[in-house]
Order: structure tokens, then C-alpha cells, then sequence
């Protein structure tokens, strides 16, 4: 009998190819435009994290309060102790990596020594040279390289790529970084380009500068010092689980007794990501836009498979009025025509997730190329822009998908309470 029925349901066209083509093309898109949205938004957060907030980070709120104008006298002392806090006092999934931010002059030399350019540029000191250190894996440095090496000897600096055509610096070139020290001073140290990197940020490869942290912390005289500590969880790790470390941790800074080191006005502060580049709120819109948008689709799907259930309703009113002569209850007829709805709901769901996810696939593995257009905008997002596939996106396309199709097909079969039986039986009668 189900077979009989399942074999009717798909040789009727009105009642299964018009539904099953709108819920299969509703379900793509929510799926493709999910999967799209999570890929530019979670790459936007990879990113960020990477190269500047990390998912947690601890900063003396000094130099927080004043970060655009690098205040390296602000930084925190004693590092090994910080660290040892740090690892004791957060979640054990937590790494941990110590890093300098700076601002320089960079001077380049021609061959007389005398300059030839200059400009100003923004650095980042971090553990490039250890061997069990994850920053060059965290940043993608190697398979970011366009020409020569990461660092291995002493005063070795990373380029951007574009900083480097613009100066015309090549690998092996010397260069002088102009900057101002930890207590004031002056400070003028010479470094050789070791390699030229791509970052896939437009604004960090016009303006961006790696070195090692040992060399920042010699150049700069903080020996010992660090600017930043940043706190990276695993990727499964969900943003909630970062609120709650950083408000466990930010608990235990009350108790904490300062190294000897620090100055008296040093007051550190736990952030999260959510709290930096203005992070949380573009989550927060995120989150309400992927909503419109999955709400808009599945309001649209019903509104469509609302009217083609009364159309189909329509042919389909001798039917009934057949099947309530003999007997059968309305309630009934209703679950049946539901029971066609969630089927139709379910084989419209799974071709859009295929359709759907096979986009997302696609533009996970190949990217789409927007360089030209983030080229001005000083967004912390890759050029490459990649969809993601996920669970939730499925989800979120598959449970409209299917809600839409026994959603319409129920408001379109309460039309039959609305007639009488002798009146569907007659149209029977002029079919």
C-alpha cells in the first residue's frame, strides 16, 4: 500500500514536481548562502585571530588604551612568570604566545650606504626561531613565502610582499628599522631581509614587518618584556567557551599577586576576541542577518507551497470528497496529505543539500578571488574568500526544507473543512 501510494505521489506532477522543485531550490540556496556566509565570517575571525587578537588575549591596559600609538613602555615584565600564570589559570587547551607589537621607520640604503627610501611600517615580534614554536604553522608562513626563507640567524625580518615592491627590497637586502626604544630612547638596528611573504591581507602586505621576539626584545631593549599575550583554543572550540575562560581568568587577576618586575600602575586585563576589532558586534549582525536570511527563505517556500497546495487542492477536491464519502475522517485525510508533504519536504530537502553543499564544496576547495575589492578596504580578510561547510548549515536549510512543505500542504488541506462533502463529491462527478 505505501509503495502503491509512494509510486502515485511521484507520477502526479501537481502534486509532487512543482513542490519538490520549490523546496529543493529554496534548500540550495539557504545551504549555499549559509555555507557562504559562514566561510567569509569564520575566515574573517580565523584571520583576526591569527595575525592580531588571538582568542584570548592579556595586554596591560595601558597599553591597550593607547594600542594605535604602540606604547612599548607600557608592555609587562617578567615574562617566564606571566607565562607560568597564564597556563595555571586558563583552560589547559589554551596556548599561549608572547608577542611585540612595534612601529618603526623603515629606512632603505642604496649602495652608498645614503637613503634611498623610507616609510613608516607596522611590526610584529613573535617566536619565529623555536623549534616547538606553532607560530609559523598558525600563521601559514610557509606556504606563504613568494621568495627566500623564514629566519634563522640573528636580525632576520619577513616582508610584505607589496611593501617590498613598493621599496624595492629584495631578499638578502640590508635594511634599518628607526623606532623608538622601551624607556624613550632611539633606537636604530639593522636587519636583513630574509624572505618576502604574501599574507592574503591586502593592508598587512602594504604595510607588515616579522621578526623574531628575541630581536624585538634586543632592538627595542625589553629584555624579558612582551606587549601581548594571546590565548589560542582549538578550532572546535565554541565562542562561548571563550567568555567563560575569560571571565574565570579576569576573577583570578584580582588575586593575583605582580611580578617584581611590573610597574605599580601596571593593570593587565583579560579580552576575548568578541571584545577587540569590534569583533562582537559584526558577530552579533552576523548572527541576525543568517537568521533574516534562513527566515525570508523558509516564509517564501511556504507562501510558494502554500498556493501550490491549493492549486493541487483544487484538482484534488473530487478525491476527497470521494475518500469522505467513504468514510474516511477528515482528520485522517489530513495527516495522509501531510504525510505527502513531509515526503516531498524530505526528497526536496536532500536534492537542495546536494545542489547546495556541492556549491559550498566547491567554493571551499577553490575560493573565489576578491583582492581587488577588499584592496582598499583595510579588512582583516583573507583575498581568497572560501565557503565552509557545516552541519548547522545543513540544518538550517534542511528543517525549513522540510517545515515549509508540511507547513503549506496543512493550510492549503484546512480549505476542505470549508466544504461540504456532497460539494467535493459533485466536482468528482463534472471531473
Amino acid at each position: 500500500m505505501i509503495r502503491f501510494w509512494f509510486r502515485g505521489l511521484m507520477r502526479d506532477k501537481s502534486r509532487f514536481l512543482f513542490p519538490f522543485t520549490v523546496v529543493a531550490v529554496g534548500v540550495t540556496l539557504v545551504v549555499a548562502l549559509v555555507g557562504f556566509m559562514e566561510g567569509v565570517f569564520m575566515g574573517m575571525i580565523d584571520m583576526t585571530s591569527n595575525l592580531d587578537s588571538g582568542h584570548l588575549r592579556l595586554v596591560n591596559k595601558a597599553f591597550y588604551d593607547e594600542e594605535h600609538l604602540r606604547p612599548l613602555d607600557r608592555a609587562l615584565a617578567n615574562q617566564r612568570e606571566t607565562h607560568d600564570w597564564l597556563v595555571k589559570h586558563s583552560n589547559q587547551e589554551v596556548d599561549w604566545s608572547p608577542r611585540i607589537r612595534w612601529r618603526a621607520i623603515l629606512d632603505v640604503p642604496d649602495e652608498q650606504g645614503e637613503t634611498r627610501s623610507q616609510t613608516p611600517v607596522m611590526g610584529m615580534g613573535l617566536d619565529l626561531k623555536s623549534p616547538d614554536s606553532k607560530e609559523i604553522e598558525r600563521l601559514r608562513l610557509k606556504s606563504s613565502l613568494v621568495e627566500g626563507t623564514l629566519p634563522k640567524g640573528i636580525n632576520e625580518m619577513l616582508m610584505g610582499i607589496q611593501l617590498a615592491e613598493v621599496l624595492d627590497v629584495s631578499v638578502g637586502q640590508s635594511v634599518t628599522l628607526l623606532g623608538q626604544s622601551f624607556d624613550g630612547g632611539m633606537v636604530a638596528d639593522n636587519y636583513k631581509v630574509a624572505g618576502l611573504v604574501r599574507f592574503g591581507v591586502s593592508a598587512m602586505d602594504k604595510k607588515m614587518v616579522l621578526i623574531d621576539l628575541t630581536d624585538a626584545q634586543n632592538t627595542f631593549y625589553m629584555e624579558g618584556m612582551v606587549t601581548d599575550w594571546l590565548g589560542y583554543f582549538p578550532p572546535s572550540t565554541d565562542f562561548d567557551s571563550y567568555e567563560e575562560v575569560k571571565l574565570s581568568m579576569s576573577a583570578s587577576l584580582a588575586d593575583w599577586t605582580p611580578p617584581k618586575d611590573w610597574a605599580k600602575d601596571d593593570a593587565p586585563i583579560v579580552l576575548s576576541i568578541r571584545d577587540q576589532q569590534n569583533i562582537g558586534a559584526i558577530m552579533d549582525k552576523f548572527r541576525v542577518i543568517k537568521g533574516f536570511v534562513v527566515g525570508t527563505f523558509t516564509f517564501l517556500m511556504v507562501l510558494v507551497l502554500w498556493n501550490a497546495g491549493i492549486l493541487s487542492g483544487i484538482h484534488r477536491y473530487g478525491e476527497m470528497g470521494l475518500r469522505l464519502a467513504f468514510g474516511e475522517p477528515h482528520w485522517k485525510l489530513i495527516v495522509a496529505l501531510a504525510i505527502e508533504g513531509l515526503w516531498i519536504g524530505i526528497l526536496g530537502s536532500a536534492a537542495g543539500s546536494l545542489l547546495g553543499g556541492g556549491f559550498s564544496w566547491y567554493l571551499q576547495e577553490v575560493g573565489l578571488n576578491m583582492g581587488d575589492s577588499f584592496a582598499q578596504s583595510g579588512l582583516m580578510i583573507n583575498d581568497v574568500v572560501r565557503a565552509r561547510v557545516t552541519v548547522g548549515g545543513f540544518i538550517q536549510g534542511i528543517v525549513p526544507g522540510v517545515f515549509a512543505s508540511v507547513a503549506g500542504t496543512l493550510v492549503a488541506s484546512m480549505a476542505i473543512f470549508q466544504r461540504s462533502e456532497a460539494n467535493l463529491f459533485r466536482e468528482l462527478e463534472a471531473g
